[in-house]
């Protein structure tokens, strides 16, 4: 029996050592990695670790890996020997685990003695670490900003780069590609499940719009740019947030103002009132408001005269004045483009609240810039589901558009940019990828994960479900403006080839029937790259599709036109023109 009892032990003690020296073989073969001390940071509550940097640099040898953070060593479970971006990594220091993640969001860390509130902007330390290495330091004021936002739980905030502790030297930085600035806003996007929309939104008005001065301020944009970040608040992490650049003067470039001259103006909607131009409300120029709108610049040479005058002309004028000079009031292309915009989106906050009104110079022509574009594909502020395609979002001012029918009137205008706007930029595949390249880069680095945990419920639970809904609505609005948007503009009947002279004639387009592509090659010299104005019409006068085409022997898409006899309208840059029939029979 006691013979029994020592082999046992003995036994016992073996596999004892054993243990130990697997331990120990471990620790001393495995891969121990340092992070950089600024590319991470520690949530001690949540247990979360996310770290910016370049995982490619860091050397690997297939061996068990060991971590270094604030000098401790922290050892990577389940016999991992390598890393990669966005997936969660169990990490165990003594007896408490952690989730370890590397992402190529940059981190944005915020840290303060005092507590944030709507205002004043209290004392913060901003770090701003991307994946290149490059670090942003700098004191910063900060409060939180927004309205109905501020009363959920993520919110957001607004930082202004301080050279000194109080405020009293400001300084401007540049961020990622966007501009040089002092101010910033940093977006929660609390109330967007995919954390996707505005930030497309912004991509779909810049690719539609452009500032109607750029080639006197090339520099000037017409919306802003955002970039994704992932915030800590005093090593509490946050989430997913945007830094986005503020619609200002600077944004826009208008035109500084004298110490008695008002030259750019901006203007802010900010509440349903005169700025959906239904009503007018009495001149006041005492007041820091006037009709929903704030008064954004300039801020010390207040007057309200310019934009009280702009809304009694829209809502006061007669027919004949108003139709007459509305072109020379506004720059007639944005009108057109902002009414699309937020048609197709179906922006229902943004047809007079969250739109800035902004004038490049005096005299100059009025424009648009929307603001806050939460609620857009079938959602409206809050999230909720608004699955309405079949309605035309408007105000006072494009009420009267609507009504100008007129040959070079605004519905022609609106008809010419929505068939230009079709054939490539307003599709549904082509929306639908640019939401889809977005969360896709979220989900790849792991992030919209990581801000479920830190905001329970703020993210939807299938993005599936989510882009099923986004797409059929998607399509279902943009058919319904098809019918909308477009009518029969009846032009001078297209010459055709039949009554052209056939010895003049210098293209030779094919195949004709046609069924997704079509060539125009120059017969007499089929080298020569020349510009072309392309126009495809209807057999009754409609203008189906507008081309700019450089050079003339590529491709010309006709693949989503239906089928039918159409007149294909030909203008070099020489000025020379010719017609063609063209079938396209699919």
């Amino acid at each position: 029996m006691k013979k029994l009892y020592l082999q046992t032990k003995k036994c016992s003690m073996n596999k004892l050592i054993t243990f130990f020296l697997i331990l120990i073989s471990i620790f001393f073969n495995a891969s121990t990695i340092d992070l950089p001390q600024n590319s991470y940071r520690i949530d001690e509550e949540k247990r979360i670790i996310v770290c910016n940097t370049d995982i490619n640099k860091l050397k690997f040898d297939d061996q068990p890996i060991t971590i270094i953070l604030n000098d401790n060593n922290y050892k990577v479970l389940d016999n991992v020997v390598s890393l990669k971006v966005g997936v969660r990594y169990i990490l165990s220091l003594g007896f408490t685990r952690y989730s370890l993640y590397f992402t190529e969001l940059p981190l944005l860390c915020i840290d303060s003695d005092s507590e944030i509130s709507d205002s004043p902007k209290v004392l913060s330390k901003i770090t701003l670490v991307e994946n290149s290495g490059k670090i942003t330091e700098s004191n910063a004021g900060i409060e939180y900003r927004g309205a109905t936002s501020q009363l959920y739980p993520k919110k957001s905030y607004e930082i202004e780069f301080w050279n000194d502790t109080t405020g009293d030297d400001t300084k401007d930085i540049a961020l990622f590609d966007l501009r040089e600035d002092k101010d910033w806003n940093i977006q929660a996007m609390y109330n967007e499940l995919l954390k996707i929309n505005s930030v497309t939104a912004w991509k779909i008005w810049d690719n539609i719009s452009e500032l109607y001065y750029k080639d006197l301020e090339p520099k000037g944009k017409t919306g802003i740019g955002m970039n994704y970040v992932e915030v800590f608040s005093n090593n509490s992490y946050k989430g997913v947030y945007a830094i986005t650049e503020k619609v200002d003067r600077k944004l826009l470039k208008l035109k500084k103002n004298t110490d008695t001259e008002i030259r750019g103006e901006l203007y802010k909607g900010d509440s349903w009132e005169a700025t959906t131009y239904y009503n007018l409300p009495d001149f006041d120029n005492t007041s820091e408001t006037w009709g929903g709108f704030e008064y954004k610049y300039p801020k010390d040479l207040r007057d309200w005269t310019n934009l009280y005058d702009l809304h009694d002309f829209v809502i006061n004028s007669k027919d004949e004045v108003f139709y007459s000079q509305y072109k020379e009031k506004y720059d007639n292309a944005n009108l057109v483009n902002y009414l699309i915009f937020l048609n197709l989106l179906r922006a229902s906050d943004n047809s007079g609240k969250n739109l800035y009104t902004a004038r490049y110079d005096k005299n100059g022509k009025y424009f648009f810039v929307p603001w806050d574009l939460d609620g857009v594909f079938g959602r409206i502020w809050d999230s909720t589901l608004q699955n309405t395609t079949d309605d035309l979002l408007s105000n006072g001012l494009y009420d009267r558009l609507w009504k100008d029918d007129r040959k070079d009137g605004f519905r022609y205008d609106l008809n010419k940019r929505w068939v230009e706007l079709r054939s490539e930029k307003i599709t549904t595949d082509n929306i639908m990828q640019i939401l889809i390249d977005n969360f896709n880069y979220l989900k790849n680095n792991g992030s919209l994960e990581r801000d479920q945990i830190a905001n329970s419920g703020s993210t939807v639970s299938s993005e599936y479900e989510e882009f099923a809904y986004i797409r059929e609505w998607l399509a279902a609005r943009i058919a319904y403006l098809d019918k909308v948007f477009t009518f029969d503009i009846i032009e001078t009947p297209p010459v055709t080839e039949e009554n052209n002279d056939k010895t003049n004639n210098k293209f030779i387009l094919y195949p004709n029937p046609a069924k997704n592509y079509i060539y125009l090659v120059d017969k007499n010299n089929k080298s020569e790259k020349s510009l072309l104005d392309i126009t495809l019409y209807s057999k009754t006068g409609r203008i189906i599709k507008t081309i700019n085409q450089h050079p003339v022997d590529q491709s010309i898409f006709i693949g989503n036109i239906p089928d039918g006899n159409y007149i294909l309208n030909i203008k070099t840059d020489s000025g020379q023109k010719q017609s063609l029939k063209l079938i396209i029979n699919k």
